[in-house]
């Protein structure tokens, strides 16, 4: 829920106390009934209840719009533990700095990968988490070319490691460095 939606929230609650404060109030009949019919009869009568009706009404479609909303792929950053395996011998938990950690180590091997930052992600379904990285390339590589091998370096690790199969992983190019690329000089 957005900020916006909380404020709405906010300020509907409070109304609707409000108005449940005052009903009480008169049917314990702590507001004698000659002055509550009163102030009804004004209000009523009064253009600026029609504004605020309908400025109720508006803020109710908002939050029931919010219900039926869903978020993009039902992801939350991950934090704490993920569950990878419950079994008969026991459960498997690994840390979320532990996965960014294999993450980030399998796509720092890749040629091109200069800097890498990971977010793990929980999402909805039969594959617990995903990935996303950001990376910095070194100049005069193919942005593509080190993406597919980023995506290939770390489903291996995360399956070799955690016996993790296809984890989804999107890679963002954040930077190309301009930094001079030393090729590894072969021995023979």
């Amino acid at each position: 829920m957005g900020i916006i939606r909380r404020l709405i929230l906010l300020f509907y609650v409070l109304a609707i106390m409000a108005v449940l404060i005052i009903c009480a109030g008169v049917c314990l009949q702590l507001i004698p009934e000659d002055v509550w019919q009163k102030e009804l009869d004004y209000i009523i009568a009064r253009q600026e209840t029609l504004a605020v009706l309908a400025g109720m009404l508006l803020a109710s479609l908002i939050l029931l719009t919010g219900i039926f909303s869903r978020r993009k792929g039902g992801l939350s950053i991950a934090s704490g533990d993920v569950h990878l395996e419950v079994g008969k011998p026991g459960e498997v938990k690994v840390t979320v700095p532990a996965i960014v950690g294999v993450v980030e180590r399998a796509a720092i091997t890749v040629s091109g990968v200069r800097e890498v930052q990971a977010t793990v992600y929980r999402q909805d379904g039969d594959m617990p988490i995903k990935v996303r990285l950001t990376i910095t390339l070194g100049q005069g590589f193919s942005a593509p070319r080190v993406s597919e091998a980023t995506v290939a370096a770390i489903h291996e690790a995360l399956l070799t490691a955690l016996q993790l199969p296809n984890v989804p992983v999107e890679v963002k190019v954040d930077e190309v460095t301009h930094a001079i690329i030393e090729r590894e000089k072969r021995v023979v």
